[in-house]
């Protein structure tokens, strides 16, 4: 099957967007990458008799280069990837990061060389199965307490992608003034939105409210919400199950390297 790719542009964005609103859950990412997150982000696309099997788009700025990916079969990648690495050779020198869903990891099969993989949950809420906490003590966070958040973002993992400039945020403190917990938005699509979050040990109270107060706001961008939890963090995923979120589908946060010929 002949397959031609061509870069995200004005003429092919209304169909690219289609095409990956098909699954707003599972494509979220890619989807945020030519909407919310556009500006930061390099996108291709491939077609197959003029209609759009794939996509593939890196996001530059993090610290670490994201890569995110959704083709319709597996023969979509390769070209895909290819194409990529035309314009951007530090992806062919350099560890990058991506979160995909499980299921679509082996699409990669010999065209990565995989150095750590992380198996994440997606726990998702709408408002029809939202619980909010009844108490709200969490406060909305200015965008003028970044430094504040400098302890959080030190034990916060890896595979988070939050940042107050993205949207929302919201904050617990304690008696010294130390933000004990956070929820942040990672991104805001009119289909879905992604948020972030951190605490201090021994804080999931606190964290609750934050997520609680967060996803309200967030219901008034979009009707859909998630976050990913570490598969093994059992107590962030009750915390969330105890708010109306439930478990989508697997995810794995993957560090790799390409290794196209």
């Amino acid at each position: 099957m002949p397959l031609s790719v061509a870069q995200l542009d004005t003429e092919n964005y209304p169909e690219v967007l289609s095409f990956l609103r098909r699954s707003p859950y599972r494509n979220a990412i890619t989807l945020a990458q030519i909407t919310h997150l556009r500006t930061h982000s390099f996108t291709l696309a491939a077609f197959s008799n003029d209609t759009v099997v794939g996509v593939v788009s890196i996001r530059r700025d993090l610290p670490l280069i994201r890569l995110a990916f959704t083709v319709d079969f597996p023969a979509a990648l390769p070209p895909l990837l290819h194409a990529l690495i035309t314009g951007e050779l530090e992806l062919q020198r350099h560890t990058f990061g991506m979160i995909v869903p499980a299921a679509s990891l082996p699409s990669l099969n010999r065209m990565v060389k995989v150095e750590n993989a992380q198996l994440l949950c997606q726990m998702v809420a709408e408002p029809e199965t939202f619980r909010p906490v009844d108490k709200v003590v969490a406060q909305r966070l200015p965008g003028d307490v970044a430094h504040d958040l400098t302890p959080l973002r030190a034990i916060t993992a890896a595979w988070q992608a939050w940042h107050l400039a993205y949207g929302p945020a919201f904050g617990i403190r304690a008696e010294n003034g130390q933000i004990m917990a956070a929820a942040a938005t990672c991104f805001a699509t009119r289909d879905v939105v992604e948020i972030g979050w951190a605490m201090q040990p021994a804080q999931l109270s606190a964290l609750q409210d934050c997520i609680s107060s967060l996803t309200g706001i967030c219901f008034g961008l979009a009707p859909r919400v998630y976050l990913f939890a570490e598969t093994t963090d059992d107590d962030i995923i009750l915390c969330c199950r105890t708010l109306g979120f439930w478990a989508a589908e697997r995810f794995v946060w993957v560090l790799a390297r390409l290794c196209l010929s």
